[in-house]
């Protein structure tokens, strides 16, 4: 890993499940820290919706240092907000994020 690459200041959100009032718990994210982060070319694939539909899905590649993060979570980079989908822990120097930018 080239610490140089990692030039994006990131915060960090975890998933927060509040209490089941018989209607689902409510999902909040609250600041869990901050990062630098390495984003990675994005991957345009084309995806399945219900009814056989096609669909294009675009996920972003983030490298960041080895932390507590898990899938569900997400991370904010300026105005932008990433879901993450999945956590890549092969490599014991770096983790590889998964994630798909939430539009609001």
């Amino acid at each position: 890993m080239i610490i140089g690459y990692l030039s994006h200041r990131v915060t960090i959100l975890k998933k927060v499940l509040g209490v089941d009032v018989g209607l689902g718990a409510p999902v909040t994210f609250e600041e869990d820290g901050k990062a630098w982060a390495e984003f990675l070319k994005q991957r345009v694939s084309t995806g399945t919706v219900a009814d056989d539909g096609a669909a294009v899905v675009v996920t972003q590649g983030i490298r960041i240092r080895p932390r507590v993060i898990e899938k569900g979570w997400r991370l904010r980079e300026g105005e932008h907000t990433y879901e993450i989908i999945d956590v890549d822990r092969s490599d014991p120097a770096v983790y590889v994020l998964t994630t798909q930018e939430i539009k609001p």
